[in-house]
């Protein structure tokens, strides 16, 4: 018998300690309820005590928690349909609060579904396009002067910009969230911005005809640039031309003088010579083929074709006066 009582202690022991502690670990907070009720809350990490069976324990995390919305189709102020996929991060600032009102942390996240859309929806109403896409008016970096020109004539300046909307989607989405919820909204941010469908096929064809009119624009600056090359090298190879004409022309001119010295230098030397040399260039001019010459013999154009010797009256031509 005295050895079952301790049996039974160990036993009890065992069933009614685990069921009269409980722990919250480092980053959570816990909600004591009794017979469904919250009656305390603990938000320190550590080991605590509490009446067996009767009160329960829930946890709820005390760090940010994440929460990502779906891409929304909505509209802006200048009538641009787009979606916006937003991005925030919350926690549970008053666990008591928000058991009472939401119970568990996955309700948390479709009330948050419901708030910070329809902020974001209000907010994007009241705004153009360029303050969804833009935060500053600084100075954009375009792929050619072209496009920065034509940026330069329509671009829109923006007043509030994409950071200022979102600390205003922040503001109303947070309108009475702590005090109903007990839950804090500590950031939101827009994650991404894209036309509707139809939107962004005219948006991709514009593109399009952007590039092709600047390709154009390309294209006629580089064949003006080929012309402009090709006349200069037109222009420098009838210069180089001309003076090797001239330069040939020169040296011409310098051989013909030469041989018309060379020449007169010759004929000087032995005159009969050129005489004799005059009469057979004239010969070759005259007389060719079919030629038929009738002449006296004393003739001076014949004095060279005649035989050695000449009789008086009518001299014998040493050769047919028909010369092939």
């Amino acid at each position: 018998m005295k050895a079952i009582v301790p049996l039974v202690i160990v036993i009890l022991a065992a069933v009614v300690l685990p069921a009269m502690t409980y722990t919250v670990p480092e980053g959570w907070q816990a909600v004591v309820t009794q017979f469904g009720d919250p009656v305390r809350v603990r938000t320190e990490a550590g080991l605590y005590f509490k009446p067996p069976f009767i009160q329960k324990i829930h946890r709820l995390e005390k760090r940010l928690l994440p929460w990502d919305g779906d891409p929304e189709n909505m509209q802006t102020l200048d009538k641009k349909r787009i979606f916006i996929d937003v991005w925030a991060r919350w926690r549970i600032v008053d666990p008591m609060k928000f058991f009472q009102a939401v119970r568990t942390e996955n309700r948390g996240y479709k009330i948050l579904d419901d708030l910070v859309d329809s902020a974001v929806r209000d907010v994007v109403a009241r705004n153009n396009l360029i303050e969804v896409v833009r935060s500053s008016n600084r100075e954009l970096l375009y792929e050619s002067d072209e496009l920065a020109r034509d940026a330069a004539s329509t671009q829109d300046r923006i007043s509030v910009g994409r950071a200022k909307m979102e600390a205003e989607i922040l503001t109303v989405a947070s309108v009475g969230l702590k005090k109903r919820y007990g839950m804090e909204l500590s950031v939101v941010h827009i994650k991404r911005v894209n036309y509707i469908e139809s939107v962004r096929k005219t948006v991709y064809d514009r593109m399009k005809s952007e590039r092709i009119r600047i390709a154009k624009l390309f294209e006629s600056e580089a064949e003006e640039e080929k012309n402009r090359i090709l006349g200069l090298t037109t222009k420098e190879l009838d210069g180089i031309k001309g003076e090797q004409q001239q330069r040939a022309a020169e040296i011409r001119g310098r051989a013909k003088a030469e041989v018309i010295r060379i020449a007169a230098e010759a004929y000087s030397e032995s005159p009969e010579f050129y005489q004799f040399l005059r009469h057979l260039e004239t010969y070759k001019k005259t007389l060719g083929s079919g030629t038929r010459l009738v002449l006296s013999t004393d003739n001076e154009f014949l004095r060279h074709l005649l035989g050695p010797t000449v009789g008086s009256g009518e001299a014998t031509l040493a050769q047919p006066t028909e010369t092939p």
